[in-house]
């Protein structure tokens, strides 16, 4: 609030002061416009906006006030909540109990229902006025500061006439100045008059030249919408509810109790301090638990407005830096928890309280119980899937007993009534101190509670589950494989598709077709051999023992490339290949050169195609530094492959190493006990171990 602050007027270019001040007769805030000349006051204004104009009676000029945004209250947030909303539910069903006393049971021999679906079509007629958060069955948020700013963006949608006559239904709490609060109730006055009378008192204290730059004027547009949309909900479903409508969700939640039912109540943040003095902690939204009871004993008070007194890094304190901080500002009103746009809640739970004499004191009686509410909890989850495709993952188990109340968590594996019930049983068990003795429970359950939690979209039929791609492998055909005896040979092999040898089938080039009548002269191409230096696997050594490699300077060309005197002679002169005869890739080709298992005798072998090095121009070829001969760009890489094989021969063969030592064992086979550590020198490292060592031999 601005308070000594000097301002320029617009007409006299003269200095004011505003000052902070009180009305004498409503004890109302006001602002106090002292002239720059004179020690008096020349003007009043209402401290309730955020901008203001006021008028200076020295000088009848204008001074345009810009009063600082007070922190916390530029949203408007309500919550609706329905009155009775089973009864309401169950009268509408049945007529003929409108009128009547009425009382509405669980788990009995008659049962109702429909709950749930009146709920959801309150819900979506809500969703129509402002963004919603659905807080329970019958409770919801919502966020209406967007709707309120573009109601009084509109011209002459909002004025004192009409606002009156819109909030037909709404008390102001702490209006008018001379009442206390709203539950306090004159004899001599009726509740109607009272309300009429408090409603006036704050519409005129409203600046409705401001619009949307006067905050209060902005939370009474908030709860007009809210009489427009408790009418449409009444009109549409014919339920009715009642609302509270302030700047953040303690305060909404707070007020919505004080006039109910079918009323709506209106908490600006000036009234807070004279509620919050004789409201008790545990009236306050989560204060109601163990934290409201730690902080009376702790701090030894008992209402609300007492916690004022508290400086901020005391409660930090007590109570730690993050509640510390919630707790000083939850004192003075302020709270900045966000509506999160739902329409669905978190948890779908079902719950029975068994006082007196229906307290649960056998095993039997709990097991009966508990599948009762799993088979509820089943219905609501199958339903639960259908309308909004979603399951759950958590079971939470809640019991109470003279010992209190206690929650256990388990994952729920299979939504069917029975395996709850179970996994119910197993987890609350351990509350029974009586055991498995006699049938027994003890102590008595006073309340059992089941809730499904942690949601997640359920797979439908377009994303099938990961048992389909595990199992969808084994359903497949098998392909026939032909040896090359039996194949065709004037077809070229085909591989079934999705197989590797298919992918690399269709990496290499296809022939295009000759249109042309004269025959083109074939390329050459040449047989591959193997190199001269290179020697096959043996089967009967380990296949991670080093080859014999050959000297580097034997190297040449013809480990990857054939020469002209392999082809046979003159390039020119060699033997087409047949077109007939299918390209092979690189990994089938090594597949074949270094295959153990030699083709059957009666087999012809089928000659590999490759183009020769000779075929392309001495500019397509990659010059080798190393060997100082030229490859084809393709096969650049295996060449690269061939040099680091040779220098890490040489390397191991350079650099013998002992064998492993043995396990030492006993005459008759068995391992020694191992004898207890002593400290002993570290033995220094003679040379540093390759791949080679571990996979030596150890001596017999």
């Amino acid at each position: 609030m601005i308070k000594n602050k000097r301002l320029n007027c617009v007409q006299s270019q003269s200095w004011h002061r505003v000052i902070a001040g009180k009305d004498s007769a409503s004890s109302a805030p006001l602002g106090l416009l002292i002239h720059g000349t004179g020690g008096r006051c020349e003007g009043r204004f209402p401290l309730l906006s955020s901008r203001h104009r006021a008028i200076c009676n020295w000088c009848l000029g204008g001074i345009e006030l810009l009063m600082p945004v007070d922190r916390g209250k530029e949203r408007v947030v309500a919550l609706v909540d329905m009155d009775c909303f089973y009864v309401q539910v169950e009268q509408k069903t049945n007529p003929e109990l409108r009128g009547k006393p009425c009382a509405v049971v669980q788990y009995k021999t008659w049962q109702g229902g429909g709950y749930r679906q009146a709920s959801g079509e309150v819900v979506a007629v809500m969703s129509r006025f402002a963004v919603i958060e659905r807080a329970s069955i019958d409770e919801v948020y919502a966020d209406l500061t967007a709707e309120a700013q573009r109601l009084l963006r509109q011209p002459g949608a909002l004025n004192r006439v009409g606002a009156e006559a819109q909030l037909r239904s709404t008390f102001v709490e702490g209006f008018p100045r001379d009442r206390g609060t709203s539950t306090e109730q004159d004899a001599g006055r009726n509740r109607e008059e009272v309300r009429q009378e408090g409603l006036q008192a704050w519409l005129d204290l409203l600046p409705w030249d401001m619009g949307q730059n006067s905050l209060e004027l902005l939370l009474t547009a908030g709860a007009v919408i809210v009489e427009r949309m408790r009418a449409a909900v009444e009109a549409e479903t014919g339920y009715r509810c009642s609302a509270g409508i302030s700047h953040n969700k303690v305060l909404a939640k707070l007020s919505c109790g004080v006039n109910k039912p079918n009323r709506q109540t209106l908490l600006p943040l000036g009234s807070v301090d004279k509620l919050f003095d004789s409201l008790p902690i545990s009236k306050i939204r989560n204060l109601g638990g163990k934290l409201g009871d730690s902080i009376s004993q702790l701090l030894n008070i008992e209402y609300m407005g007492q916690l004022r007194a508290f400086p901020e890094a005391q409660l930090q304190a007590r109570f730690g830096e993050k509640i510390g901080s919630w707790l000083f500002d939850l004192c003075r009103g302020l709270d900045f928890e966000p509506v999160r746009p739902r329409h669905l809640p978190k948890s779908i739970g079902c719950s029975k309280h068994f006082l007196g004499k229906e307290a649960l004191g056998t095993c039997e009686q709990v097991q009966y119980w508990l599948l009762q509410l799993s088979t509820e909890l089943q219905e609501r989850l199958q339903q639960d899937q259908q309308q909004n495709r979603r399951v759950a993952r958590q079971l939470a188990v809640g019991v109470q007993n003279l010992d209190g109340s206690f929650q256990r968590c388990c994952p729920l594996s299979r939504q069917d009534a029975p395996t709850i019930a179970q996994d119910a049983h197993r987890l609350i068990k351990v509350f029974n101190t009586a055991g498995a003795q006699g049938g027994v429970w003890s102590p008595a359950v006073l309340a059992l509670n089941l809730s499904a939690r942690n949601f997640f979209p359920s797979p439908t039929a377009s994303s099938p589950s990961i048992t389909h791609f595990l199992n969808r492998s084994n359903h497949r055909p098998v392909p026939e494989v032909q040896s090359p005896a039996t194949a065709n040979p004037g077809s070229p092999a085909k591989h079934r598709a999705g197989t590797i040898t298919h992918f690399f089938q269709q990496a290499l080039p296809q022939p295009i077709p000759n249109t042309d009548p004269t025959p083109a002269r074939p390329q050459p191409f040449s047989n591959l051999s193997p190199c001269p230096n290179s020697h096959d696997l043996n089967p009967k050594h380990s296949p991670l023992q080093p080859l014999p490699l050959s000297n580097p300077s034997t190297c040449s060309g013809a480990c990857h490339s054939p020469t002209p005197s392999q082809i046979g002679g003159d390039s020119d002169h060699v033997k087409p290949a047949p077109a007939d005869q299918p390209s092979t890739s690189f990994f089938k080709r090594k597949s074949l050169d270094h295959s153990p298992v030699k083709p059957p005798s009666q087999t012809p072998q089928q000659p590999l195609i490759s183009p020769s090095a000779s075929s392309l121009p001495p500019e397509a070829l990659v010059h080798c530094r190393r060997c100082g001969k030229s490859t084809l760009p393709w096969e650049v890489a295996e060449h690269e492959d061939f040099h680091f094989a040779l220098e890490l021969q040489q390397s191991l063969a350079a650099s013998p190493f002992p064998s492993a030592p043995r396990t030492p064992t006993s005459p008759s086979g068995q391992l020694k006990k191992a004898t207890p550590l002593r400290p002993a020198r570290k033995r220094a490292r003679t040379a540093i171990k390759t791949l080679d060592w571990y996979f030596r031999k150890a001596p017999s």
